[in-house]
């Protein structure tokens, strides 16, 4: 939607009692970045199963909550996020500076004998070692979450300023292209319905729910020249 629209909703949102979470209302204008390493296959398998609508699709990404990654950013995740149409699991290990390296240049095997913690860690990397994955692009955007007083049940994020690049490492990121300019994207979680409230504001405002991969749209930003065959 449209960034005024945005900050209309999330001024509604907010006189309703929700609340940043308990990271945002510790920075300023209650916002943090993300920052994703996104992985894929040679042949872009990830990239396909969401641009051919695809029921089951997945992500593997690195993210952390700095710009790039120094040593003082304090927590390194990698993750792998799992969709079946709209319902969403994810699981995600934190990842020490001395990892990371090994992630992106080192073997596979050798990071998963360092990381064989917990059934979720050997999932991810045996993905990665399966489908050969590698590092494609980086992207990043300001999110302002807010939650439900008193319910973690209930949370409406807004992701603004998205940006891309082609890279292969956190550390370093290019000149970062705009995907989207003056969009933000709302994502709405929740574990069983929806508050009666919040469906009278998309029903004033026609909103719907719809379908949006940052990963699919910086890509094919970035490609905007030389698109992928479909």
């Amino acid at each position: 939607m449209p960034d005024a629209l945005a900050a209309g909703i999330k001024t509604l949102v907010l006189r309703y009692g929700m609340q940043p979470d308990f990271i945002a209302e510790q920075r300023p204008e209650n916002s943090y970045p993300v920052t994703s390493l996104y992985f894929d296959s040679p042949v872009l398998g990830d990239y396909y199963e969401k641009a051919g609508g695809f029921l089951w699709r997945k992500k593997i990404r690195v993210r952390i909550y700095t710009p790039t990654l120094t040593e003082k950013t304090p927590e390194i995740w990698f993750e792998k996020k799992a969709k079946y149409n709209m319902r969403v699991a994810k699981s995600r290990i934190l990842l020490s500076l001395e990892e990371y390296p090994m992630l992106l240049n080192g073997s596979r095997t050798a990071l998963l004998r360092h990381c064989n913690k917990t059934d979720r860690a050997r999932d991810i990397i045996y993905t990665i070692i399966r489908e050969q994955m590698k590092p494609n692009l980086v992207v990043r955007y300001k999110r302002a979450p807010l939650v439900a007083r008193g319910s973690a049940d209930f949370r409406v994020t807004f992701d603004s300023a998205i940006e891309t690049c082609f890279s292969h490492d956190l550390c370093y990121t290019p000149a970062m292209k705009n995907v989207h300019p003056g969009v933000t994207v709302m994502e709405v979680k929740f574990g069983t319905i929806l508050p009666s409230w919040f469906k009278d504001i998309l029903r004033r405002y026609n909103l719907e729910r719809a379908s949006f991969s940052k990963y699919t749209n910086s890509l094919e930003t970035l490609r905007v020249y030389n698109p992928l065959p479909r």
